[in-house]
């Protein structure tokens, strides 16, 4: 639960989502959607869509497995699609994975194969 507030500071992060500071750092450079702002003592300020940014960023990266790059991509559509099309676009990524490993595996079996054939 995100506390009633308009702005965090990175400290308060970590308690609030369960990311660590130096994976929240990594992430700002990582996804569009994390852009904190400056304070006049020079102290970062996340916004409450920063925090619900990094929300979504990690049930990405960690529950549903994504790699960064499909996450950004699920992230830039994000508020286009709703949580059907969500489960429907990590579904198709999950099939696209299906497809090249399978593809993987029978490169795999021709080499044994012909490894067999020809007493490797």
């Amino acid at each position: 639960m995100i506390p009633n507030k308009s702005n965090f500071k990175f400290q308060e992060l970590t308690p609030i989502t369960g990311v660590k500071p130096y994976v929240i750092r990594f992430w700002e450079t990582e996804f569009d959607d994390i852009q904190p702002v400056t304070s006049d003592s020079g102290q970062k300020l996340y916004g409450r869509k920063d925090v619900e940014a990094i929300l979504k960023i990690k049930k990405l990266l960690f529950d549903e497995k994504l790699t960064i790059p499909e996450a950004r991509m699920l992230m830039k559509n994000l508020d286009e699609v709703d949580k059907e099309g969500v489960a429907a676009a990590v579904q198709e990524m999950a099939d696209d994975q299906n497809v090249a490993l399978n593809m993987v595996q029978k490169s795999l079996d021709l080499i044994n194969e012909i490894k067999f054939k020809r007493k490797w």
